[in-house]
């Protein structure tokens, strides 16, 4: 899955366990959603310069990803 981007989960993205790369220079935001974008839609988010790790859940509606290198299922 590219690292940039917003998936929907069980059509553009399937729930498990991913993995990103840490990025040069720049950090890495994700988040879960149970919905569009929105604060109150957030149901878990990182911002990091390291690896990012992130379990999709199967409930989780939307995967939103920002600056990071592309992601690997574990």
């Amino acid at each position: 899955m590219a690292g940039e981007g917003t998936y929907e989960v069980g059509v553009d993205v399937q729930p498990g366990t991913y993995i990103s790369a840490p990025t040069s220079g720049s950090n890495c935001y994700w988040a879960r959603m149970k919905a569009g974008d929105g604060i109150d839609n957030i149901i878990a988010n990182d911002n990091t310069t390291g690896s990012a790790v992130v379990t999709i859940q199967a409930g989780d509606k939307f995967f939103k990803s920002s600056g990071c290198s592309d992601w690997t299922r574990r």
